[in-house]
């Protein structure tokens, strides 16, 4: 009870920082076949090389020691999103660096380049922090600007967990326009032994006005092998649901992901990741913390 009370505490401190932007760019979103194959509710559970886009605290309880992922997608048969992140964690600490870049036809691109740190703090679960760097180029003009993410993530028992995320925190601002900052909160549960996963996030803009609501099951099937489906409600309005589907296969330090996202305006999506560990190379393997899915 006590750390499910420092979670709603932390929720409302991140709800006093929020202001009502206007503007949002498409990396705010989240990316990956583990993600997405489970609507979109990977904040309490962020554990794959996606994770700093989901919440920046998830580094710091991934059970790999050194590790490199990607991820790629037509995202709706619109946007071309690629995806490149590793990173490195030793003891209570963990770093990570990542790109990505986003095209839409000629007339549209950007790029992110992010920096992560996450921290384990005792038993009540880690905190994180992302350092982005935006570069968007519309009809041949390009424009820069910085943004700062905060998260956290709460393991209240090893079956449980809560996370918080606040994206773009205080502004971020690239030429005349202010990116609006997202605020998301999930829950994770595991059962079964960690053969079923339940999760459900829900996410608000600045103005705390709703924009999605997702919520996913993932179930193994055979060991290192797992299916996954899941729900997203764009704005919470329920007339405008839609549901994905994946799967996921894990062998010899690689897993390799696949989500298909039936959207059908404005288009589905295939995505595809993979998270590669160099733990048995180097033996530097370590014990999954405790949280859903670890």
């Amino acid at each position: 009870m006590r750390k499910l009370a420092v979670g709603v505490l932390l929720v409302s401190v991140l709800g006093l920082i929020g202001f009502a932007y206007q503007g949002s760019i498409v990396f705010q979103g989240g990316h990956g076949a583990k993600a997405l194959g489970m609507g979109g509710a990977f904040c309490a559970l962020a554990n794959d090389g996606t994770a700093a886009l989901w919440n920046p605290a998830g580094l710091a309880l991934m059970s790999h020691t050194i590790w490199l992922g990607g991820a790629t997608q037509n995202l709706f048969g619109l946007v071309g999103y690629q995806y490149v992140a590793g990173g490195y964690k030793f003891g209570d600490y963990a770093v990570g660096i990542a790109w990505s870049n986003a095209t839409a036809g000629t007339q549209y691109g950007a790029n992110l380049y992010l920096g992560t740190v996450g921290v384990k703090i005792g038993d009540f679960g880690t905190v994180g922090a992302n350092l982005k760097y935006y570069q968007e180029t519309i009809a041949g003009t390009t424009t820069s600007g910085f943004g700062f993410d905060v998260g956290f993530l709460v393991p209240l028992t090893p079956e449980i967990a809560i996370g918080i995320v606040a994206k773009d925190v205080g502004g971020t601002t690239i030429a005349n326009q202010t990116v609006t900052s997202v605020y998301g909160a999930g829950m994770g549960l595991k059962l079964l032994d960690g053969a079923l996963v339940l999760a459900a996030d829900v996410s608000v803009d600045g103005a705390f006005q709703p924009l999605n609501l997702g919520a996913g099951i993932e179930f193994v099937l055979i060991e290192n092998l797992a299916v996954r489906a899941g729900v997203t409600v764009p704005e919470i309005n329920f007339s405008d649901y839609y549901f994905s589907v994946g799967a996921g296969f894990a062998i010899a330090g690689l897993a390799i992901d696949a989500a298909y996202v039936l959207k059908t305006e404005p288009g589905e999506s295939l995505v595809l990741s993979a998270t590669f560990s160099f733990d048995e190379l180097f033996g530097t393997q370590t014990t999954p913390e405790p949280g859903p899915a670890r």
